[in-house]
């Protein structure tokens, strides 16, 4: 039996009438519309006015500069006075480039307004397509030993963080090495593959690797990072047991999310949906130690629960 993206037409094959109108809202404030649109806040802006678009078309939000960036895709739904709200059809869940949505998408650089009805139909086609089946080529990283990473690669982490980390972005994230909470807004994009790519001859990483590779780091851990890998410094700023003494090694606790298939960083450990109190925010896999400010248990953690009989039983032996 044929699948249903086998069954449905491209958007190219259907007749004029049923495709939408479609709106490019390309905005140069690339930093602070990644953060709303990864976040789902209400500053996510779109056009608006007479001449904008209206209930039933399709507004394409890009970001950041040349190739740039496919952050969401909205259908205009109801509105709010004067304001339209959309009904979001796509994003910000995988990277879309847009300079490779189809032969000539490079023209309506750093642009807004409405496409020519071909080249709406090509734009739909291509971020199906990429959404499907990842997103082709790569773009220039940028330096970050230099200067700065791409606005590009920084937009990509931003809207890729429920890929990366399971979840939306949030106003406030970890630091991915000192691991205190920080304005999202203010912390710095890190290549922490570029080192490793130089040493092992690598000359270009595909988007999904450099996103990967790419981290998210307050300004202070920013200016020490280049000489040592994340993990490295992480493992240095986290603190020392104060069970055996052991340093280097604490892994941190993760508690209270359902964390499913979503692949766990090697220093981090699932401790169960039901949050203990007081709750033990490290680990010491040396000797079993989990423990927070003032507070020392012996458990060993590492293994998620085989059910959620088990995951209760653990967290209550926490």
């Amino acid at each position: 039996m044929a699948s249903e993206s086998d069954v449905l037409p491209n958007v190219s094959s259907l007749p004029a009438w049923l495709v939408p109108s479609v709106y490019l809202n390309w905005t140069d404030d690339w930093l602070r519309e990644s953060v709303a649109i990864a976040t789902r806040s209400p500053e996510h802006r779109l056009p608006g006015g007479p001449d904008g678009p209206q209930r039933g078309d399709v507004v394409v939000t890009v970001v950041a500069a040349e190739p740039g960036i496919v952050a969401a895709v909205e259908l205009m739904g109801a509105s709010q006075g004067e304001a339209w709200v959309s009904d979001e059809l796509f994003g910000p869940d995988r990277p879309v480039v847009w300079d490779t949505l189809f032969s000539g998408a490079a023209a309506y650089s750093r642009s807004s307004g409405w496409l020519p009805q071909e080249h709406a139909r090509l734009v739909l086609d291509g971020i199906a397509n990429q959404f499907k089946h990842g997103a082709s080529g790569t773009i220039e990283p940028g330096e970050c030993e230099e200067s700065a990473l791409s606005p590009n690669l920084h937009a990509l982490r931003l809207l890729s963080h429920r890929l990366i980390a399971g979840w939306d972005l949030r106003r406030e994230e970890r630091c991915a090495t000192c691991e205190r909470f920080v304005d999202v807004s203010t912390l710095r994009v890190h290549d922490d593959g570029a080192r490793r790519a130089a040493l092992e001859g690598i000359t270009e990483r595909n988007l999904q690797q450099l996103i990967s590779d790419t981290y998210l780091v307050c300004d202070p851990c920013h200016e020490l990072l280049h000489p040592h890998a994340v993990a490295a410094q992480r493992a240095r700023m986290r603190p020392q047991c104060p069970a055996c003494g052991a340093r280097g090694n604490t892994k941190r606790i993760v508690w209270g999310m359902n964390v499913g298939d979503v692949p766990l960083e090697p220093d981090v450990v699932y401790g169960g949906f039901d949050v203990p109190v007081p709750t033990p925010e490290w680990y010491c896999p040396e000797c079993h130690a989990n423990f927070a400010t003032g507070a020392v248990a012996s458990r060993a953690l590492g293994d998620r629960p085989a059910d959620l009989g088990a995951e209760a039983a653990w967290s209550a032996e926490l």
